[in-house]
């Protein structure tokens, strides 16, 4: 599955991930923002099963995605033709703690249903040495 470059960004100023418009992390460096590509499938050339971090609905139908109001807060719903959803939320925690900013390297996806009884499979497919050969 290729990705469209309709992309969503969630990040904290210490981590950042492009998610595409089917809910799929497609690219994000780890530890850092200039780290090793651990989720590349922006870049596979048709490879998804690598560098990607998937949340794929059976017999998907559409997908809608926007941000919470006033916030960095990325809302992924995925139908199926029967109707039954599932809503992915990602963001990267960021907030203030012993007067400063705290910004730990981490991505948080939420996933729950919001209609009917949606089978989903959830495949997590990180990458490393991107580029080093």
């Amino acid at each position: 599955m290729t990705s469209d470059l309709n992309l969503g960004v969630i990040g904290n100023c210490a981590v950042g991930a492009l998610v595409d418009s089917r809910g799929r992390i497609v690219w994000c460096c780890l530890p850092r923002l200039d780290g090793d590509p651990a989720f590349c499938a922006l870049l596979a050339d048709g490879a998804a099963d690598r560098g990607a971090f998937a949340v794929e609905i059976a017999d998907f139908a559409r997908a809608e995605q926007r941000y919470m109001r006033n916030t960095a807060i990325l809302v992924t719903t995925l139908y199926d033709r029967a109707g039954a959803a599932v809503e992915i939320v990602d963001f990267a925690p960021r907030f203030k703690q012993f007067g400063r900013t705290f910004r730990p390297m981490a991505l948080v996806r939420r996933i729950r249903p919001v209609g009917g009884a949606p089978r989903i499979a959830v495949r997590l497919r990180p990458a490393h040495g991107w580029g080093a050969g």
